[in-house]
């Protein structure tokens, strides 16, 4: 008998509601916020959720910062 298992990220992009300055490139604009799921598969089918990470990003310079949960939903929101 093969089990085929594995972990595999799923990735979600959002827009944020309000604008942000850049630190790194020196602009204002709206970040896109990122929430990236890890799950155990178990035959390429998602079993399991793991980790998950939230992030935001400058979609001028990819300049990104580490967000927690409450940080990213007050962003989409």
């Amino acid at each position: 008998m093969i089990v085929v298992a594995g972990a595999k990220p799923k990735v979600e992009k959002f827009r944020a509601s309000t604008t942000t300055h850049c630190y790194h490139c020196n602009n204002d604009s709206h970040w896109i916020v990122q929430k990236t799921g890890y799950f155990i598969t178990l035959f390429f089918l998602p079993v399991l959720r793991f980790k998950t990470e939230y992030a935001s990003f400058c979609p001028i310079c990819g300049n990104a910062v580490v967000l927690t949960k409450e940080e990213f939903e007050q962003k989409i929101k």
